[in-house]
């Protein structure tokens, strides 16, 4: 077991501080590459060997993977355009991976190539991964499997979007409570406070990684299948963003349906696929 606490003495056994990375597997990667610099995002850096990018505003690391073959592909293939990986960060990797075993996890190959990192991963909703990473200080993943654009980090435009505030995951009728035991069993997670009927909102031990768990509907246009659909960010100034996010063309919408946690909430949501995004005040 990893023994590692937060300052408020909350267990977390994984050792969880965080979320490293947001994947999108896509069939059209260069048009939501677009979409994601339309939302304030630069490309920095260029997997060694495949087609992949890494975007990054702020503190949010976002993989687009539109690589031929491979669980990006089969799942973008299967379910479109979406999110088919998130990756945690941890302590220790190899204790984390170990606990997650004992406890029944789903240990998935990653296959990873020549001169490529060994990143554990298991399987998580619908078909996508969980990732354990611990290379994320001096060193990250990125130094070894990524090239760096040269000035991509100088090109970067002003910050409208600076953290990730939630992953929103759809659940089919009646698992919201199967999904939320599989979080805490796991990870540690514990439910939040501020819910809604049908939702329920967790929050890892480290208090840096949140899940909103919702029903899924099949008239939302998915045929109510089980996945992480939408990421919500936070912005330090969410009309001053959405104003610059309107001058760049960004169509938004308001959030409909009530939301305990961030009274309002923007979205848009990617024409080629359904990967929508969320935007919320940091101050909410």
């Amino acid at each position: 077991m990893v023994n590692s606490n937060t300052p408020g003495d909350a267990p977390n056994p994984m050792g969880m501080d965080g979320i490293e990375f947001v994947e999108f597997a896509s069939t059209e990667p260069i048009r939501l590459g677009r979409h994601l610099e339309a939302l304030g995002f630069s490309a920095v850096a260029r997997h060694r060997s495949k087609n992949v990018l890494l975007y990054r505003q702020g503190s949010v690391n976002f993989i687009v993977n539109g690589e031929q073959g491979g669980h990006a592909q089969q799942y973008a293939q299967q379910h479109g355009s979406g999110i088919c990986a998130v990756a945690f960060r941890v302590r220790d990797a190899a204790l984390a991976t170990r606990y997650a075993n004992e406890r029944g996890g789903w240990e998935v190959d990653s296959a990873p190539g020549v001169m490529e990192l060994r990143i554990p991963a298991f399987q998580g909703v619908g078909g996508s991964l969980i990732y354990l990473v611990d290379r994320y200080q001096d060193h990250s993943i990125y130094d070894v499997d990524f090239v760096w654009l040269t000035g991509a980090e100088a090109d970067q435009a002003p910050l409208l979007l600076t953290a990730v505030d939630q992953l929103v995951q759809r659940v089919q009728p009646g698992r919201l409570k199967e999904w939320q035991d599989f979080y805490a069993h796991l990870f540690g997670f514990r439910a939040h406070p501020h819910s809604v009927a049908g939702e329920c909102l967790i929050e890892s031990p480290c208090g840096k990684v949140r899940i909103r768990l919702e029903t899924a509907a099949g008239e939302r246009g998915d045929g109510g299948r089980e996945g992480l659909h939408a990421v919500r960010l936070l912005a330090p100034d969410l009309p001053a963003a959405a104003a610059e996010l309107a001058q760049r063309g960004v169509r938004l919408g308001e959030s409909l349906t009530p939301d305990a946690y961030a009274p309002r909430v923007l979205h848009t949501l990617h024409e080629a696929g359904l990967v929508q995004f969320e935007m919320a005040s940091q101050a909410d």
